[in-house]
């Protein structure tokens, strides 16, 4: 590509975008402030959607790396509530409060792994 076509290109360019540049200067000095307000508000709202699916991707990637973390809590609740039940001899009671709480652990470890596996 010679050296003048290069110029060539970067003109038209330039002139391109100077051009757009004034047809939004002008658009916008046309508009009614109420259309401006509407404009702007839409973009707001499009930037918090943005936003909020931004957070949203980095709490999954932060919970998908916690899953290590959730498993080993898994294991743990259902160990103890094993051991807990071979130790008092009673089996699938879940009236006494030791039970009560290795389940509620076990349903809530495996709630986030399923949420996090998702």
């Amino acid at each position: 590509m010679s050296s003048k076509t290069k110029y060539r290109i970067l003109g038209c360019s330039l002139a391109l975008l100077l051009l757009l540049a004034l047809r939004s200067v002008v658009v916008n000095a046309q508009m009614p402030n109420s259309l401006r307000l509407e404009l702007l508000e839409a973009q707001m709202g499009r930037y918090d959607f943005d936003q909020r699916r931004n957070e949203f991707r980095l709490w999954k990637l932060q919970e998908r790396r916690r899953v290590p973390i959730y498993n080993v809590h898994l294991n743990g609740a259902v160990i103890g509530f094993h051991n807990h039940i071979v130790k008092d001899e009673h089996y699938l009671v879940t009236n006494c409060r030791l039970c009560r709480k290795y389940i509620g652990e076990i349903k809530s470890y495996s709630k986030k792994l399923e949420q996090a596996m998702k």
